[in-house]
Protein backbone atom coordinates (compact mmCIF):
# COMPACT_ATOMS: atom_id res chain seq x y z
CA UNK A 1 0.00 0.00 0.00
CA UNK A 2 1.54 3.28 -1.41
CA UNK A 3 0.61 5.40 1.66
CA UNK A 4 -1.13 3.30 4.96
CA UNK A 5 -2.88 4.48 8.00
CA UNK A 6 0.59 3.76 9.91
CA UNK A 7 2.32 6.42 8.14
CA UNK A 8 -0.41 8.92 8.67
CA UNK A 9 -0.05 8.43 12.22
CA UNK A 10 3.79 8.35 12.48
CA UNK A 11 3.40 12.00 10.26
CA UNK A 12 0.22 13.42 13.00
CA UNK A 13 2.29 11.64 16.35
CA UNK A 14 5.18 13.57 14.43
CA UNK A 15 3.54 16.97 14.53
CA UNK A 16 1.69 16.85 17.49
CA UNK A 17 4.87 15.88 19.28
CA UNK A 18 7.00 19.08 17.68
CA UNK A 19 3.74 21.53 18.84
CA UNK A 20 3.74 20.19 22.53
CA UNK A 21 7.05 20.55 22.98
CA UNK A 22 7.10 23.84 22.22
CA UNK A 23 3.86 24.51 24.27
CA UNK A 24 5.49 22.51 26.72
CA UNK A 25 8.98 24.26 26.36
CA UNK A 26 8.13 27.80 25.65
CA UNK A 27 4.75 28.85 27.36
CA UNK A 28 5.33 32.68 26.85
CA UNK A 29 5.44 32.65 23.59
CA UNK A 30 2.40 30.64 22.03
CA UNK A 31 1.32 31.50 18.99
CA UNK A 32 -2.65 32.26 18.89
CA UNK A 33 -4.42 29.12 18.78
CA UNK A 34 -6.69 29.94 16.17
CA UNK A 35 -3.92 29.92 13.78
CA UNK A 36 -2.09 26.57 15.83
CA UNK A 37 -5.39 24.52 15.47
CA UNK A 38 -5.89 25.76 11.46
CA UNK A 39 -2.14 24.90 11.01
CA UNK A 40 -2.63 21.43 12.55
CA UNK A 41 -5.76 20.97 11.14
CA UNK A 42 -4.20 21.83 7.53
CA UNK A 43 -1.52 19.22 8.32
CA UNK A 44 -4.18 16.29 9.37
CA UNK A 45 -6.10 17.44 6.27
CA UNK A 46 -3.07 16.41 4.13
CA UNK A 47 -2.36 13.23 5.39
CA UNK A 48 -5.77 12.04 5.88
CA UNK A 49 -6.29 13.11 1.92
CA UNK A 50 -3.22 11.36 0.59
CA UNK A 51 -4.47 8.21 2.17
CA UNK A 52 -7.77 8.55 1.02
CA UNK A 53 -6.67 10.37 -2.61
CA UNK A 54 -4.27 7.77 -3.57
CA UNK A 55 -6.79 4.60 -2.17
CA UNK A 56 -10.41 6.06 -3.78
CA UNK A 57 -8.48 7.00 -7.12
CA UNK A 58 -6.36 4.22 -7.43
CA UNK A 59 -8.63 2.47 -10.76
CA UNK A 60 -10.20 5.89 -11.83
CA UNK A 61 -10.26 5.84 -15.60
CA UNK A 62 -10.44 9.76 -15.64
CA UNK A 63 -8.16 10.73 -13.20
CA UNK A 64 -6.92 13.62 -14.83
CA UNK A 65 -10.01 15.54 -15.00
CA UNK A 66 -10.62 14.42 -11.79
CA UNK A 67 -7.06 16.01 -10.26
CA UNK A 68 -7.98 18.76 -11.89
CA UNK A 69 -10.98 20.60 -10.64
CA UNK A 70 -10.41 18.57 -7.46
CA UNK A 71 -6.95 21.07 -7.48
CA UNK A 72 -9.55 23.92 -8.84
CA UNK A 73 -11.39 23.64 -5.95
CA UNK A 74 -8.73 23.55 -3.02
CA UNK A 75 -6.82 25.95 -4.40
CA UNK A 76 -9.99 28.27 -4.62
CA UNK A 77 -10.50 27.30 -0.80
CA UNK A 78 -7.16 28.63 -0.23
CA UNK A 79 -7.57 31.79 -1.38
CA UNK A 80 -10.51 32.45 0.18
CA UNK A 81 -8.86 31.07 3.52
CA UNK A 82 -5.86 33.27 2.71
CA UNK A 83 -8.86 36.41 2.61
CA UNK A 84 -9.90 34.79 6.12
CA UNK A 85 -6.63 34.80 7.87
CA UNK A 86 -5.18 38.40 6.59
CA UNK A 87 -8.83 40.20 7.70
CA UNK A 88 -8.50 38.61 11.09
CA UNK A 89 -4.87 39.07 11.86
CA UNK A 90 -3.87 41.59 9.45
CA UNK A 91 -6.64 43.85 7.65
CA UNK A 92 -4.49 46.55 6.82
CA UNK A 93 -2.97 45.17 4.25
CA UNK A 94 -5.92 43.44 2.49
CA UNK A 95 -6.89 42.31 0.31
CA UNK A 96 -3.19 41.16 0.08
CA UNK A 97 -1.77 38.65 2.22
CA UNK A 98 -0.38 38.94 5.88
CA UNK A 99 2.95 41.34 6.11
CA UNK A 100 2.37 41.65 2.66
CA UNK A 101 5.24 43.67 1.27
CA UNK A 102 5.95 42.42 -2.65
CA UNK A 103 2.45 41.89 -3.21
CA UNK A 104 2.06 46.02 -3.03
CA UNK A 105 4.64 46.57 -5.24
CA UNK A 106 3.34 44.18 -7.99
CA UNK A 107 -0.49 45.61 -7.58
CA UNK A 108 0.84 48.83 -8.32
CA UNK A 109 3.10 47.94 -11.32
CA UNK A 110 -0.02 45.91 -12.76
CA UNK A 111 -1.96 49.04 -12.35
CA UNK A 112 1.53 51.17 -14.33
CA UNK A 113 0.41 48.31 -16.77
CA UNK A 114 -3.03 48.64 -17.22
CA UNK A 115 -2.92 52.79 -17.29
CA UNK A 116 -0.35 52.30 -19.89
CA UNK A 117 -2.64 49.39 -22.30
CA UNK A 118 -5.69 52.27 -21.29
CA UNK A 119 -3.56 55.19 -23.09
CA UNK A 120 -1.68 53.37 -25.54
CA UNK A 121 1.28 53.95 -23.76
CA UNK A 122 4.70 51.68 -24.22
CA UNK A 123 4.33 49.41 -21.19
CA UNK A 124 8.01 48.29 -20.78
CA UNK A 125 9.03 52.06 -20.61
CA UNK A 126 6.56 52.25 -18.34
CA UNK A 127 7.66 49.82 -15.88
CA UNK A 128 10.93 50.99 -16.58
CA UNK A 129 10.42 54.04 -13.99
CA UNK A 130 9.38 51.35 -11.35
CA UNK A 131 11.62 48.31 -11.31
CA UNK A 132 15.15 48.52 -11.85
CA UNK A 133 15.15 45.31 -13.77
CA UNK A 134 13.34 43.55 -16.57
CA UNK A 135 13.62 40.41 -14.42
CA UNK A 136 10.60 41.86 -12.73
CA UNK A 137 7.93 42.71 -16.08
CA UNK A 138 6.74 39.28 -16.12
CA UNK A 139 4.39 39.11 -13.38
CA UNK A 140 3.69 42.88 -13.89
CA UNK A 141 2.61 42.43 -17.35
CA UNK A 142 0.29 39.67 -16.48
CA UNK A 143 -1.28 41.50 -13.49
CA UNK A 144 -1.99 44.37 -16.14
CA UNK A 145 -3.22 42.32 -18.63
CA UNK A 146 -5.97 40.83 -16.14
CA UNK A 147 -6.77 44.35 -14.62
CA UNK A 148 -7.18 45.52 -18.44
CA UNK A 149 -9.79 43.03 -18.85
CA UNK A 150 -12.08 42.80 -15.22
CA UNK A 151 -10.81 46.15 -13.69
CA UNK A 152 -8.29 46.15 -10.81
CA UNK A 153 -9.03 43.13 -8.99
CA UNK A 154 -7.05 41.52 -7.01
CA UNK A 155 -9.41 38.43 -6.64
CA UNK A 156 -9.07 37.82 -10.61
CA UNK A 157 -5.43 37.53 -10.31
CA UNK A 158 -5.41 35.14 -7.12
CA UNK A 159 -8.12 33.16 -9.49
CA UNK A 160 -5.98 32.90 -12.54
CA UNK A 161 -3.08 31.42 -10.06
CA UNK A 162 -5.35 29.02 -8.85
CA UNK A 163 -6.10 27.64 -12.74
CA UNK A 164 -2.69 27.82 -13.52
CA UNK A 165 -1.70 25.93 -9.79
CA UNK A 166 -4.53 23.09 -11.23
CA UNK A 167 -2.67 23.23 -14.36
CA UNK A 168 1.09 22.46 -12.75
CA UNK A 169 -0.42 19.88 -10.99
CA UNK A 170 -1.53 17.86 -14.20
CA UNK A 171 1.61 18.53 -15.45
CA UNK A 172 3.69 17.31 -12.42
CA UNK A 173 1.21 14.47 -13.12
CA UNK A 174 2.41 13.79 -16.66
CA UNK A 175 6.04 14.53 -15.96
CA UNK A 176 6.32 11.86 -13.25
CA UNK A 177 4.34 9.56 -15.47
CA UNK A 178 7.34 9.39 -18.26
CA UNK A 179 9.67 9.53 -15.78
CA UNK A 180 8.70 6.71 -13.67
CA UNK A 181 4.70 5.03 -14.21
CA UNK A 182 0.98 5.43 -13.62
CA UNK A 183 1.43 4.58 -10.11
CA UNK A 184 4.09 7.34 -8.88
CA UNK A 185 2.55 10.13 -11.65
CA UNK A 186 -0.97 9.53 -9.71
CA UNK A 187 1.22 9.79 -5.91
CA UNK A 188 2.73 12.75 -7.41
CA UNK A 189 -0.77 14.85 -8.65
CA UNK A 190 -2.54 13.81 -5.84
CA UNK A 191 0.98 15.33 -3.39
CA UNK A 192 1.22 18.25 -5.78
CA UNK A 193 -2.68 18.91 -5.82
CA UNK A 194 -2.75 18.71 -1.54
CA UNK A 195 0.94 20.18 -0.74
CA UNK A 196 -0.14 22.89 1.88
CA UNK A 197 3.08 24.93 0.45
CA UNK A 198 1.38 25.55 -3.30
CA UNK A 199 -2.02 26.24 -1.86
CA UNK A 200 -0.36 29.08 0.40
CA UNK A 201 1.20 30.73 -2.05
CA UNK A 202 -1.60 30.50 -4.43
CA UNK A 203 -3.38 32.58 -2.11
CA UNK A 204 -0.99 35.01 -2.61
CA UNK A 205 -0.41 38.05 -4.84
CA UNK A 206 3.33 37.02 -5.82
CA UNK A 207 4.82 35.32 -8.78
CA UNK A 208 6.17 32.01 -7.50
CA UNK A 209 2.55 30.15 -8.85
CA UNK A 210 3.16 31.97 -12.19
CA UNK A 211 6.78 30.71 -12.59
CA UNK A 212 6.05 27.33 -11.18
CA UNK A 213 3.55 27.07 -13.96
CA UNK A 214 6.03 28.14 -16.49
CA UNK A 215 8.78 25.41 -15.32
CA UNK A 216 6.70 22.95 -15.12
CA UNK A 217 5.63 23.41 -19.10
CA UNK A 218 9.06 23.41 -19.89
CA UNK A 219 9.62 20.48 -18.25
CA UNK A 220 6.28 18.94 -19.97
CA UNK A 221 7.29 19.97 -23.47
CA UNK A 222 10.77 18.38 -22.92
CA UNK A 223 9.19 15.35 -22.41
CA UNK A 224 7.21 15.24 -25.15
CA UNK A 225 9.93 16.23 -27.71
CA UNK A 226 11.77 12.82 -26.24
CA UNK A 227 8.13 10.75 -26.34
CA UNK A 228 6.90 11.16 -29.61
CA UNK A 229 8.62 12.41 -33.05
CA UNK A 230 5.64 14.40 -34.17
CA UNK A 231 5.59 17.90 -33.52
CA UNK A 232 9.08 18.08 -32.53
CA UNK A 233 10.24 21.09 -34.09
CA UNK A 234 7.08 22.86 -32.67
CA UNK A 235 7.61 21.46 -29.18
CA UNK A 236 10.94 22.91 -29.12
CA UNK A 237 9.65 26.13 -30.11
CA UNK A 238 7.49 25.97 -26.96
CA UNK A 239 10.32 25.37 -24.74
CA UNK A 240 12.46 28.41 -26.50
CA UNK A 241 9.29 30.90 -26.26
CA UNK A 242 9.02 29.57 -22.37
CA UNK A 243 12.67 30.16 -21.68
CA UNK A 244 12.22 33.87 -22.92
CA UNK A 245 8.94 33.94 -20.94
CA UNK A 246 10.90 33.22 -17.74
CA UNK A 247 13.74 35.81 -18.73
CA UNK A 248 10.92 38.74 -17.53
CA UNK A 249 10.52 36.63 -14.01
CA UNK A 250 14.05 35.42 -13.23
CA UNK A 251 16.79 36.05 -15.70
CA UNK A 252 19.34 34.00 -13.46
CA UNK A 253 16.98 30.64 -14.28
CA UNK A 254 17.49 30.75 -18.14
CA UNK A 255 20.58 29.18 -18.01
CA UNK A 256 19.85 26.15 -15.76
CA UNK A 257 16.66 25.75 -17.77
CA UNK A 258 18.39 25.33 -20.66
CA UNK A 259 21.20 23.26 -19.09
CA UNK A 260 18.45 20.81 -17.68
CA UNK A 261 16.42 20.63 -20.66
CA UNK A 262 19.87 19.48 -23.19
CA UNK A 263 20.91 17.02 -20.22
CA UNK A 264 17.64 15.13 -20.69
CA UNK A 265 17.32 15.19 -23.78
CA UNK A 266 20.86 14.28 -24.64
CA UNK A 267 21.17 11.60 -22.28
CA UNK A 268 17.96 10.20 -22.69
CA UNK A 269 18.17 6.50 -23.42
CA UNK A 270 16.40 5.11 -25.99
CA UNK A 271 16.16 1.86 -28.90
CA UNK A 272 15.03 4.11 -31.34
CA UNK A 273 18.26 4.33 -33.73
CA UNK A 274 17.09 7.96 -35.31
CA UNK A 275 16.69 9.25 -31.41
CA UNK A 276 19.79 10.64 -31.48
CA UNK A 277 19.67 11.94 -34.64
CA UNK A 278 16.49 14.22 -33.67
CA UNK A 279 18.13 14.85 -30.52
CA UNK A 280 21.14 16.42 -32.18
CA UNK A 281 18.98 18.17 -34.21
CA UNK A 282 17.01 19.63 -31.43
CA UNK A 283 19.84 20.27 -29.41
CA UNK A 284 20.93 22.23 -31.96
CA UNK A 285 18.06 24.34 -32.36
CA UNK A 286 17.78 24.87 -28.72
CA UNK A 287 21.13 26.15 -28.50
CA UNK A 288 20.81 28.86 -31.14
CA UNK A 289 17.88 29.61 -30.03
CA UNK A 290 18.67 30.24 -26.88
CA UNK A 291 21.27 32.52 -27.84
CA UNK A 292 19.56 34.48 -30.15
CA UNK A 293 17.01 35.00 -27.35
CA UNK A 294 20.21 35.84 -25.16
CA UNK A 295 21.02 38.43 -27.55
CA UNK A 296 17.81 39.98 -28.56
CA UNK A 297 16.13 39.94 -24.85
CA UNK A 298 20.20 41.53 -23.82
CA UNK A 299 19.81 38.93 -21.67
CA UNK A 300 23.84 38.71 -21.64
CA UNK A 301 24.49 41.72 -20.25
CA UNK A 302 22.29 40.58 -16.65
CA UNK A 303 23.73 37.06 -17.03
CA UNK A 304 27.12 38.58 -16.81
CA UNK A 305 25.73 40.84 -14.16
CA UNK A 306 24.46 37.83 -11.83
CA UNK A 307 27.89 36.14 -12.13
CA UNK A 308 30.04 38.96 -11.30
CA UNK A 309 28.05 39.92 -8.31
CA UNK A 310 27.63 35.97 -7.21
CA UNK A 311 30.65 36.31 -4.66
CA UNK A 312 28.69 39.00 -2.33
CA UNK A 313 25.20 37.45 -3.29
CA UNK A 314 25.74 35.38 -0.19
CA UNK A 315 26.53 37.84 2.66
CA UNK A 316 23.84 40.42 1.34
CA UNK A 317 20.78 37.73 1.20
CA UNK A 318 21.93 36.65 4.62
CA UNK A 319 22.29 40.29 5.63
CA UNK A 320 18.66 41.12 4.22
CA UNK A 321 17.37 37.46 5.75
CA UNK A 322 18.15 38.42 8.87
CA UNK A 323 17.12 41.79 8.92
CA UNK A 324 13.47 40.66 8.09
CA UNK A 325 13.47 38.25 10.67
CA UNK A 326 15.60 40.22 13.23
CA UNK A 327 18.41 37.41 13.72
CA UNK A 328 21.73 38.46 13.62
CA UNK A 329 24.14 35.89 12.56
CA UNK A 330 27.68 35.17 10.64
CA UNK A 331 27.64 33.77 7.30
CA UNK A 332 30.67 31.44 9.20
CA UNK A 333 28.18 30.15 11.28
CA UNK A 334 25.33 29.47 9.45
CA UNK A 335 26.75 28.40 6.38
CA UNK A 336 27.34 24.97 6.97
CA UNK A 337 23.86 24.57 8.14
CA UNK A 338 22.26 25.80 5.26
CA UNK A 339 24.33 23.77 2.98
CA UNK A 340 24.13 20.38 4.92
CA UNK A 341 20.19 20.68 4.91
CA UNK A 342 19.44 23.27 1.73
CA UNK A 343 16.76 20.46 0.74
CA UNK A 344 15.06 19.86 4.36
CA UNK A 345 15.02 23.98 5.30
CA UNK A 346 12.68 25.63 6.07
CA UNK A 347 12.01 24.19 9.29
CA UNK A 348 9.08 25.86 10.79
CA UNK A 349 9.19 28.74 13.43
CA UNK A 350 6.65 28.04 16.31
CA UNK A 351 7.18 30.86 18.39
CA UNK A 352 5.70 34.28 18.99
CA UNK A 353 7.85 36.75 20.72
CA UNK A 354 7.30 39.71 18.20
CA UNK A 355 4.99 41.35 15.94
CA UNK A 356 6.52 40.78 12.72
CA UNK A 357 6.64 36.97 13.51
CA UNK A 358 3.05 36.66 12.83
CA UNK A 359 3.61 36.21 8.78
CA UNK A 360 6.73 33.67 9.64
CA UNK A 361 4.68 31.13 12.13
CA UNK A 362 1.24 31.32 10.60
CA UNK A 363 2.19 29.00 7.60
CA UNK A 364 4.37 26.49 9.93
CA UNK A 365 1.66 23.79 8.33
CA UNK A 366 3.72 24.20 5.69
CA UNK A 367 7.48 23.54 6.55
CA UNK A 368 6.13 20.90 8.68
CA UNK A 369 4.64 18.67 5.75
CA UNK A 370 7.55 19.69 3.72
CA UNK A 371 10.21 18.31 6.68
CA UNK A 372 8.26 14.81 7.31
CA UNK A 373 8.02 14.27 4.07
CA UNK A 374 11.14 15.19 2.56
CA UNK A 375 12.08 11.87 3.55
CA UNK A 376 10.85 10.18 0.82
CA UNK A 377 12.59 12.90 -1.61
CA UNK A 378 15.63 11.08 -0.87
CA UNK A 379 14.84 8.10 -0.89
CA UNK A 380 13.49 8.59 -4.45
CA UNK A 381 16.83 10.50 -5.14
CA UNK A 382 18.86 7.73 -4.36
CA UNK A 383 17.21 5.43 -6.12
CA UNK A 384 17.47 8.22 -9.32
CA UNK A 385 21.06 7.45 -9.22
CA UNK A 386 21.42 4.48 -8.40
CA UNK A 387 19.22 2.90 -11.34
CA UNK A 388 20.35 5.98 -13.56
CA UNK A 389 16.85 7.14 -14.26
CA UNK A 390 17.39 9.11 -17.39
CA UNK A 391 13.84 9.40 -17.79
CA UNK A 392 13.87 11.58 -14.59
CA UNK A 393 16.64 14.05 -15.70
CA UNK A 394 15.02 17.40 -16.12
CA UNK A 395 13.50 17.43 -12.46
CA UNK A 396 16.28 16.04 -10.41
CA UNK A 397 19.06 18.15 -12.53
CA UNK A 398 16.48 21.05 -11.80
CA UNK A 399 15.59 20.72 -8.41
CA UNK A 400 19.03 19.54 -6.88
CA UNK A 401 20.74 22.64 -9.21
CA UNK A 402 18.30 24.84 -8.33
CA UNK A 403 18.57 24.35 -4.34
CA UNK A 404 22.38 23.67 -4.41
CA UNK A 405 22.17 27.92 -5.67
CA UNK A 406 19.58 28.80 -3.04
CA UNK A 407 22.46 27.07 -0.70
CA UNK A 408 25.56 28.73 -1.98
CA UNK A 409 23.60 31.84 -2.18
CA UNK A 410 22.56 31.42 1.85
CA UNK A 411 18.64 31.84 0.88
CA UNK A 412 18.09 27.84 1.17
CA UNK A 413 15.54 28.93 4.51
CA UNK A 414 13.57 30.98 3.09
CA UNK A 415 10.09 29.04 1.95
CA UNK A 416 9.54 31.61 -1.09
CA UNK A 417 12.40 30.78 -2.92
CA UNK A 418 12.44 27.15 -2.10
CA UNK A 419 9.20 26.36 -3.72
CA UNK A 420 10.30 26.32 -7.46
CA UNK A 421 12.02 23.52 -6.70
CA UNK A 422 9.44 21.37 -4.80
CA UNK A 423 7.00 20.29 -7.23
CA UNK A 424 9.85 18.91 -9.09
CA UNK A 425 11.04 17.19 -5.97
CA UNK A 426 7.42 15.64 -5.45
CA UNK A 427 8.39 13.57 -8.38
CA UNK A 428 10.70 11.60 -6.32
CA UNK A 429 8.87 11.96 -3.19
CA UNK A 430 6.04 9.85 -5.25
CA UNK A 431 9.13 6.90 -5.75
CA UNK A 432 10.33 6.98 -1.73
CA UNK A 433 6.37 6.72 -1.17
CA UNK A 434 5.43 3.81 -3.98
CA UNK A 435 8.72 1.73 -3.35
CA UNK A 436 9.28 -0.59 -0.24
CA UNK A 437 12.04 -2.25 1.99
CA UNK A 438 12.77 -3.88 5.11
CA UNK A 439 14.07 -0.94 7.02
CA UNK A 440 12.16 1.71 5.63
CA UNK A 441 9.95 2.96 8.62
CA UNK A 442 12.93 3.01 10.50
CA UNK A 443 15.08 4.80 8.77
CA UNK A 444 11.99 7.04 8.64
CA UNK A 445 12.01 7.12 12.39
CA UNK A 446 15.94 8.05 12.79
CA UNK A 447 14.91 10.99 10.03
CA UNK A 448 12.00 11.88 12.08
CA UNK A 449 13.88 12.36 15.24
CA UNK A 450 16.97 14.62 13.67
CA UNK A 451 14.42 16.97 12.21
CA UNK A 452 12.61 17.28 15.80
CA UNK A 453 15.99 18.20 17.07
CA UNK A 454 16.73 20.92 14.17
CA UNK A 455 13.18 22.08 14.37
CA UNK A 456 13.49 22.76 18.51
CA UNK A 457 17.21 23.71 17.53
CA UNK A 458 16.13 26.36 15.21
CA UNK A 459 13.39 28.10 17.41
CA UNK A 460 15.64 28.16 20.53
CA UNK A 461 18.12 29.68 18.40
CA UNK A 462 15.97 32.61 17.30
CA UNK A 463 14.91 33.25 21.02
CA UNK A 464 18.33 33.28 21.76
CA UNK A 465 19.45 36.01 19.36
CA UNK A 466 17.48 38.27 21.22
CA UNK A 467 18.31 37.33 24.48
CA UNK A 468 15.20 35.89 25.35
CA UNK A 469 16.44 32.03 25.85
Amino acid sequence: MAWSKRHTQIALFFTLAVLLCHIVFFPNYIMPLPILLVGFATVLFFFLGVRAYVNGWKNRSDFATRLFFHSLMYRLLAVAAMYVLTMEYDPANLPFEIAASDAWNYHYSGVIVADALDQNRNVFQALSHFWKSEADYGFSLCIGFIYTIFGKSVTAVKILNAILGSVTVLRIYQITQFAYGEKQARIAGILTMLMPPLLWFTGMLLKETLLIFLIANIGYYCTKIIKTSAFRIVNTLMVLLLFGSIFFFRTVLVPLLVGCVLLQIVFYRTRNKNYRVFASFITLILIFGSLFITYELSMDKHIESAIEASSEQFGNELDKASKDRGINYTAALVSPLLISGAIITPFPSLLDFEERQLGIYAHFQNEIVRNIMYFFVFIGLFRFIKFRKATAIFPASFAVLYIMILAVSGISFQDRFQILALPFLIVFMSDGIAVDYHQKEKHWFVYLGFIFFAILAWNMFKLSNRGLF
